[in-house]
Formats: C-alpha cells, structure tokens, sequence
C-alpha cells in the first residue's frame, strides 16, 4: 500500500504539475506528497522531475514511468470495481448490436430465458448488418464476424462460422444432385447480397473450388428470403448452419457437398476495452456463450447425423 500511495502521489503530481494541487486532489499535505516522490526516486534511482521555482515537469525517465504507472493505477480501478460489481444484481440499459440473421436466428430464441434470469437489465438492441462503432454510438456489446482489427475492443470467440449448401428433394429429383461443386454450374443458383455493400457473399468450398464463378438466378439481401426460397424448390443455396438446421430436421431441404465445405471466419461478441466489464456486460456475454455453445450451433453439418442427398 506504501507503493501504491508512492505511484498515486507521482501521477497525480505529473498530471498537476505541482506539489500543492497533487496534495489537495489525494487528501494529504504537499510535504507528504513531495516526500513520496522524493522517496520513489531514492529507490528507482533516477530523478523523475525537473524541478525550478516556479514549476515541475517530466524527465524523460519519469514520461516512461508515468505511462506505466497511469496504466497500473487504472488496472487497480478497474479490478476493484469489477470486485464491487459482482455483489451487485446486474441492472441498467444494456445497448447491443447484432447482425440481422444472428439476431432473429440465434439472439432472438434465447432472449426470453436472458430476459427471466436478469429482469433488472432494460435491453435496447440493432439489428444492424453494418459494421458500427461501439465507442462512437454507445454500444455496450456487439456481435461481429471475422477477425477484430481494433485495439480498443475485446472479444470473446463464440465459434466459427459454417454454412452449408442445401436444396429441396424437388429440386434435386428434377435437377439432380451436384456431386462436386463445379457441379453447381449447371444448377439454379440461391446468393445472399450484403445490404450495406450490395457485394454478393462468396460460397465457402475448399481451396480448389473456392474461386466458382457461380450461375446468379436469385440474389437477396435477406438470408431467411433465401431460404424459403430454397425450400419451396427455387435452387441451390449457401445458408449458415444455424439457419438451415430446423430445415434439414423437418426433412424440408437436403445437405450438399459437406465434405467441401470449410468455415467462413469466426463469430464473436465485442465490448470497448477502455473501461472494465460491467456486471451487465458480463451477464450478456457470459449467457450468450453458454447458450449457444452448448446449443452446438458452430459446427459443420457434415458432422451431424441428417438425411443425405442419396435419400432424396
């Protein structure tokens, strides 16, 4: 605790420039501060400040310092805090922001059982395709596919990201059965379109046919528009697992060419790094990852036990 007081009486006096306002921002005298700092440098064995009359800056030594001591000093708030939350009921306005098919096909079945658990947190959730920014817009939690590029979020990985390519039997007795995904140009073609780009996703095959240049018969910027457009026997479509599942279940389309399929990137959930995880964030986080890994829903539907082609 003599240490800490030592770093808290540096930062405060490098961030004020003085003794004096140092002493009256922690509660103690200006000589208790002055003597703190005098102390820390006996034993780091540098000087810290450049001291005059009239005023007291950084030497280079104490800039290096300071940086590391701000950051130790917040990792201590924050550690703190967070203690203090956990024997706090997770409450407040939550903001989330999801991708569309993650929201209605993931987020939204297991909503009313986060809603049960927490009745003290106020959701106010975007369904957003775009890529927001967290800190800009107030987000609290967000949903992301592929790979995070910005140092001032985390991330905790939910899973990687399989699809799956899938017709009706009606489709197939009548146009056959693809056995290669070169095969596929020759078949009616379902694609899903980004809203916020209008750029067409591309199909998730293995090296030696990932660059298909694929017949477009129907283009949508909905993915559940692609599906019921597969199941009522309009082509062949590239759906995610999760989508596609109730659909092979209900034997209302077929898996295709699962040997071929390789994982389109990752899903994960985002919150902003500059302050610690709040015990609603945690709450969120925590139960969505639960929820949906042990609800196996990022797995490839190659390895689950379902009617093939062959049947239909």
């Amino acid at each position: 605790m003599e240490s800490l007081r030592g770093l808290r009486a540096f930062v405060y006096t490098a961030e004020l420039g003085s003794y004096v306002a140092a002493a009256r921002v922690s509660g103690i005298s200006s000589s208790a501060i002055a003597k703190s700092v005098a102390k820390l440098e006996d034993e780091l064995g540098v000087r810290l400040f450049h001291r005059t009359t009239r005023s007291i800056g950084l030497t280079e030594e104490g800039n290096v310092f300071y940086e590391r001591c701000k950051f130790i000093l917040n990792e201590i708030r924050d550690a703190r805090a967070l203690i203090a939350e956990t024997r706090i009921t997770p409450c407040g306005r939550l903001h989330i922001s999801v991708p569309q098919i993650f929201g209605h096909s993931l987020l939204m079945p297991i909503l009313p059982r986060f809603i049960e658990k927490y009745p003290d947190i106020q959701l106010d959730i975007d369904f957003e395709d775009r890529v927001v920014d967290l800190i800009a817009e107030g987000i609290d939690v967000a949903v992301r596919s592929g790979e995070l590029a910005d140092n001032r979020l985390v991330s905790r990985k939910l899973g990687e990201q399989y699809f799956v390519v899938c017709a009706s039997r009606e489709y197939l007795k009548t146009h056959g059965v693809p056995l290669n995904p070169a095969d596929l140009v020759h078949h009616r073609c379902i694609h899903f379109k980004y809203p916020s780009s209008g750029r067409i996703a591309s199909w998730a095959f293995s090296a030696d046919f990932e660059n298909l240049d694929l017949p477009r018969d129907l283009i949508f910027n909905n993915t559940h528009a692609g599906l019921r457009a597969a199941i009522d026997g309009s082509g062949v479509a590239h759906l995610p697992v999760y989508v596609a599942e109730e659909a092979f279940e209900k034997e209302l389309l077929v898996p295709l060419l699962t040997e071929y399929m390789l994982p389109l990137g990752s899903m994960s959930l985002i919150w902003p790094s500059n302050r610690h995880l709040s015990s609603k964030v945690r709450a969120f986080v925590d139960f969505v990852s639960s929820e949906l890994v042990q609800g196996n829903y990022f797995t490839n539907i190659g390895s689950q036990t379902l009617s093939g082609p062959d049947e239909a």
